[in-house]
């Protein structure tokens, strides 16, 4: 790893930190808050209004990202994500106990998380690109949960001490120091090593040298696809997940707002040291071999088992104890399977990887947690245990298919006939590029 790439993989570790120390804070905030002094009663149709005010914003902000320079992008989303969670910190002590408020600082956070992780996964492909270390996507991933275990250990010690509103101000605080890592963004980009072309080599050794150096790119529109409904299923999956979390929390402790601030705090640090441990000794090592099917497939296979088991029990502390281990699958979603995922969008050319991160977290995601809300919402005990199977099914065949795509290196004349892409998308227009006219013969 060169000086020049390990210099901005710390600033983006910093920036990650940052923006999930803001995150971490809003997000307790915001499950303490509501679920003590409204209660877990309206907390779907609290989910279907927060996936569809997402799904509306995330797409305006993948709108204005494609105009947008990504350093004014990240600035823009900095200094309104601190004025709104001001605006929230100066509201409570007027209208402590309002749904519409209380709702909104609920959905305030889950914006914020959205529009982060579009802002984190997009600076990341641009500085970093596919020919980039991947012991340097790892050491990113390091942020997120360093920031977790010091701010919920903060939470979960003080949460006697000071009150829930003080941390909407740190939480703006922090979205305004995110602004400073990423302040000179063009400066730390790692420039791509371009091929070495010698008036003494052959034209066929070239051409062989640059098709060798492009196989990585998959079919776009495939990768598109594959990742999409994995995302979707994952989605789905997970936010019918953390409802029942939520609701066996409050239901265990009685609504008492000091204990369940405490419990969330605790369990958000625990989950960032954890995540830590496997981010900084396991999660380069997957990356660095050559089949990535263990750090996609064991969160899926695991909620598999964990949802097998949750149907033959029953009482308040058996379901904290199942949900909570299968919440606790944060801690692989975290380190691994989401670094994984972030790291297989290099698999597709460069100027195609910011639509497609846009499109899967401005649309994709918030229209599943749509779907899965509005199941919620109407759906019955019946209906919300066979989305989970199905989501499960749907997230495991969806992760085998884009492995398959993404992970097998293919000639020329066997691209079209194994992954249905043109050519011209997959390998050729990037050699054409670089040796003109080598296709036109």
């Amino acid at each position: 790893m060169s000086k020049r790439e390990s210099r901005a993989a710390n600033l983006l570790m910093c920036y990650a930190m940052t923006l999930a120390a803001s995150y971490t804070m809003m997000r307790t905030v915001a499950d303490s808050l509501f679920l003590s002094r409204i209660g877990s009663e309206s907390l779907a149709a609290v989910f279907v209004a927060s996936g569809t005010a997402t799904a509306l914003i995330a797409w305006v902000w993948f709108a204005l990202t494609r105009r947008l320079n990504l350093a004014v992008a990240i600035r823009v989303s900095g200094i309104t994500m601190a004025g709104l969670t001001i605006t929230a910190w100066g509201a409570l002590p007027f209208w402590h106990h309002s749904w519409w408020l209380l709702a909104s600082i609920y959905l305030l956070a889950e914006i914020k998380g959205c529009v982060n992780a579009i802002n984190l996964i997009t600076a990341m492909n641009d500085v970093l690109g596919g020919h980039s270390s991947r012991f340097s996507w790892a050491r990113i991933g390091l942020g997120a949960p360093l920031a977790g275990t010091l701010v919920g250990s903060l939470i979960g010690i003080e949460a006697s001490f000071i009150d829930l509103r003080s941390w909407l101000l740190l939480s703006a605080f922090f979205d305004l120091v995110g602004l400073l890592p990423l302040a000179n963004l063009s400066k730390i980009s790692i420039p791509k090593p371009g091929p070495r072309l010698k008036s003494s080599t052959s034209m066929a050794t070239t051409t062989s040298r640059v098709i060798s150096n492009l196989k990585r790119y998959a079919c776009s529109r495939q990768f598109r696809f594959w990742i999409g409904v994995l995302i979707a299923a994952k989605v789905v999956v997970l936010t019918l997940v953390t409802f029942f979390w939520k609701v066996s929390v409050t239901e265990y402790y009685g609504g008492n707002e000091q204990s369940m601030t405490r419990y969330f705090g605790v369990f958000y640090a625990c989950i960032g040291l954890l995540t830590l441990a496997i981010q900084g000794w396991l999660t380069g090592h997957l990356l660095s071999r050559k089949s990535l099917y263990v750090p996609i497939l064991v969160m899926p296979v695991t909620l598999s088992v964990l949802a097998v088991i949750g149907a033959f029990g029953a009482g308040a502390l058996f379901l904290l104890v199942i949900l909570t281990l299968a919440k606790s699958l944060e801690i692989w979603r975290r380190s691994v399977h989401d670094t994984t995922l972030n790291m297989l969008y290099t698999k597709i050319e460069r100027h195609k990887r910011r639509t497609a991160i846009a499109v899967n977290s401005a649309v994709v995601k918030p229209l599943a947690e749509v779907g899965a809300s509005l199941v919620l919402l109407f759906g019955t005990p019946f209906w919300h245990k066979s989305i989970v199977a199905l989501g499960l099914g749907v997230w495991i065949m969806a992760t085998i298919s884009l492995l398959r795509l993404v992970l097998r290196t293919q000639p020329r004349h066997q691209t079209r006939l194994a992954g249905g892409c043109p050519p011209e998308t997959a390998v050729e227009s990037n050699v054409e590029k670089l040796v003109p006219g080598l296709f036109n013969h």
